[in-house]
């Protein structure tokens, strides 16, 4: 029964090639070969006119391509339908078992053989010598596994920008989120996303930039330090505690729009530059209180300290308004003016109980403490040395002036004498010399102390 079966079979087969060979066109170069359109030394042949049936199964013999639904076969087995057209390869087998369907490609070079497959294993897989280096089932896709780790290289296009719309890309990522289509594209060099772009957005794991000394820029080209942040129009940093009573810190650094005045770096609990907690000027002065610094430390409220160092002055001194004030020398010593409440006057007399200073600044050495009172009468102009040592005018031709003298008001405007009347000086002596002077006028340091 079975070689009539094989029989019958050859019969229908070598009908079937008798039909074709009579479609068999002639080829430009002289002889019958595949038809038009076959590549370089590919296909080549003349449809089977010789069919075998043996042991291993029905077979061609020859150099020879096959065509299912075409007369004009190119390659060694060419299909052809006019709708869908499918090449089926079924495998079955028991449940959970490690059957596969698929397409074997072999490679003979010399005494070398490569082999790959495209099977059916449950899930898609591209395969080299059994191995798979490509999976896909109906939710994820991996290149290479675990054991076969693979690069993916790919020769894509560049990110460009037409009409304001951004294009192109090596990759592009697709999605859609409540109606609304997102796309992120990426180039060998360059990210770009169409909606805003979130780095670890559903996740709390680590973005590392390490290793390489590699800068990042935000909204500029400034590559100066490691990080380079710019914006005109806003804070460019905004620190935020979300804990438990924490709260948010604005940094930024303002331009000529911003109320805090332009070039200074502010530091604001809120969006207000003018709010600011903290303000340095491009010229160094740092605001505390206040966005408009006069000094280089200049705060609105209260400084508590345990110790206080200064070591840019000897004195403790005042601001004062001076009735005399044209030509005012540091060094001159001044009493209570009577007629004007909160003000001073050169001194003028011997032995004045009114007397209350030395102007600071004379002989370099300047005040270490100044204090008044903005807009009251506690302030003025010129700051009067009230303790402290301070370079002090005095005139030696009263008597001569050595270490440890009392020194009080003279007869000589603004210029300090040696007490020679003990009695007289009781509540108008200034303070006691630290250095001499033995005749005519000039600067004595004085360790001042009213009494």
């Amino acid at each position: 029964m079975k070689t009539k079966v094989h029989f019958l079979l050859m019969i229908i087969v070598l009908i079937g090639i008798q039909e074709v060979k009579s479609q068999v066109v002639a080829t430009p170069g002289g002889g019958t070969g595949a038809g038009p359109g076959a590549p370089f030394e590919e296909g080549g042949g003349s449809p089977s006119t010789t069919w075998s049936v043996n042991a291993n199964g029905l077979h061609v013999n020859g150099y020879s391509n096959i065509g299912i639904g075409n007369i004009l076969p190119t390659r060694k087995l060419d299909i052809y339908g006019a709708s869908n057209t499918f090449l089926r390869v079924t495998s079955s087998g028991s449940e959970g078992g490690t059957h596969v369907a698929g397409l074997e490609l072999k490679r003979i070079a010399g005494g070398s053989e490569s082999t790959w497959d495209l099977v059916n294993q449950s899930h898609f897989r591209i395969r080299k010598a059994g191995i798979a280096v490509f999976s896909m089932d109906t939710d994820d896709a991996f290149f290479g596994s675990i054991n076969e780790k693979m690069s993916l290289n790919i020769w894509g296009k560049e990110t460009t920008v037409s009409n304001g719309t951004v294009q192109d890309g090596s990759i592009v990522l697709r999605n859609n989120v409540v109606g609304i289509n997102q796309v992120l594209r990426l180039d060998a060099d360059q990210l770009e996303s169409d909606r805003d772009f979130f780095i670890n957005f559903n996740s709390n794991k680590n973005l590392d930039l390490v290793q390489g000394g590699g800068k990042v820029r935000i909204n500029t080209n400034d590559n100066d330090a490691q990080l380079n942040l710019a914006s005109t129009s806003e804070m460019q940093l905004k620190l935020i505690n979300p804990g438990n009573q924490g709260g948010s810190w604005r940094i930024g650094v303002a331009n000529g729009d911003w109320a805090a005045g332009a070039g200074k770096l502010v530091f604001t609990k809120t969006a207000n530059s003018n709010d600011a907690t903290m303000v340095i000027t491009p010229a160094g002065n740092v605001g505390i209180g206040l966005t408009t610094p006069s000094k280089t430390l200049h705060v609105n409220g209260v400084t508590s300290t345990k110790v206080l160092e200064i070591t840019g002055g000897a004195d403790f001194a005042e601001n004062f308004e001076i009735a005399e004030s044209d030509n005012l020398l540091p060094g001159t010593v001044v009493s209570i003016d009577t007629d004007n409440a909160g003000q001073l006057r050169v001194s003028d007399k011997a032995y004045d109980k009114t007397v209350a200073g030395i102007i600071s600044g004379a002989g370099g050495i300047q005040p270490g403490m100044l204090m008044g009172q903005d807009g009251t009468i506690a302030n003025g102009r010129h700051p009067v040395a009230l303790t402290g040592r301070v370079y002090c005018l005095v005139d030696a031709s009263y008597g001569e002036i050595t270490p440890g003298d009392l020194l009080t008001t003279s007869h000589t405007s603004g210029h300090a004498m040696k007490v020679s009347n003990h009695e007289a000086a009781r509540g108008a002596i200034i303070g006691k010399a630290m250095t001499s002077l033995k005749t005519g006028t000039g600067l004595v340091l004085v360790l001042v102390s009213l009494q």
